[in-house]
């Protein structure tokens, strides 16, 4: 059977480890990769010295790869019409991304808490995204992202930078898909499917019962069985983030993948 992608952990899932054990922790349990909080609310990758940083890359290269890095700067504050918020916004980017690319990371998660239109957008929104040392995602925080207006101000950026990609966060695009007011949000999510890079399983407590969730999974499962490169994590929020729980929600999640997999003919086998 083939399991599809293979299923790591982004760090929110997990309390009371410092980086290095995290890694190890991973390692031992055979999680095979790791996403890392690197914002403030995280591992505050951007007050970290270089001989931290070089310490941790040393680490992940003994134990599991950091293959992404989080953080907390919005689009809306990087593409934004206010030249001193962007500029702000560029200077945590940037020096985020050179932090994640000493780590081995490939790639930095923006979020994205309200939709855009295309006025929201400065006249020359390609300037904060060129020369930086990794490529952004942007990850879709608002059930609106689906919806006419922000759908298409969303494709156009997307179109016109070639170093920004999508995060799909399981939880917020089931939202997404239920509170479609014209039921074509599902088509909208299948025209952004070339640019999801990572999906993460995303469970605040319930699990992943929700049909939501299955319908993400299997739009994501289906390009990864046509080619497109895509990373699976468990991204676990609920009240318990002991190390314990998160195993096991991890277990439990990424066995549901392997399942949805096997389950898909000509994606499964």
């Amino acid at each position: 059977m083939n399991a599809g992608a293979p299923v790591g952990l982004y760090s929110i899932s997990v309390r009371g480890l410092d980086v290095p054990d995290l890694l190890s922790w991973a390692a031992r349990h055979r999680i095979p990769f790791v996403h890392l909080r690197g914002g403030s609310r995280g591992c505050d990758l951007a007050a970290r010295d270089a001989s931290t940083l070089a310490r941790w890359r040393e680490a992940s290269e003994r134990t599991v790869p950091v293959t992404g890095v989080s953080a907390d700067t919005d689009l809306a504050d990087l593409l934004g019409i206010d030249p001193a918020v962007r500029r702000q916004a560029r200077e945590e980017v940037s020096c985020l991304a050179d932090a994640a690319r000493t780590l081995g990371a490939g790639w930095l998660r923006l979020l994205a808490r309200r939709p855009l239109h295309m006025t929201d957008f400065a006249a020359d929104s390609s300037g904060p995204l060129d020369n930086l040392a990794v490529p952004l995602l942007v990850e879709l925080h608002d059930p609106q992202w689906l919806a006419p207006r922000p759908h298409a101000a969303l494709a156009h950026l997307l179109q016109q930078q070639p170093r920004l990609q999508i995060l799909a966060d399981s939880t917020q695009l089931a939202q997404a898909l239920a509170e479609s007011g014209d039921g074509r949000a599902a088509e909208r999510l299948e025209r952004l499917g070339p640019w999801i890079k990572v999906l993460h399983l995303s469970d605040p407590g319930p699990g992943l019962a929700a049909s939501g969730h299955g319908v993400v999974a299997d739009h994501v499962m289906r390009r990864i069985a046509d080619g497109q490169r895509i990373e699976v994590a468990v991204e676990w929020t609920g009240a318990d983030r002991t190390p314990a729980a998160a195993l096991t929600r991890h277990r439990e999640h990424a066995e549901w993948w392997s399942r949805r997999n096997a389950a898909h003919p000509g994606v499964g086998s």
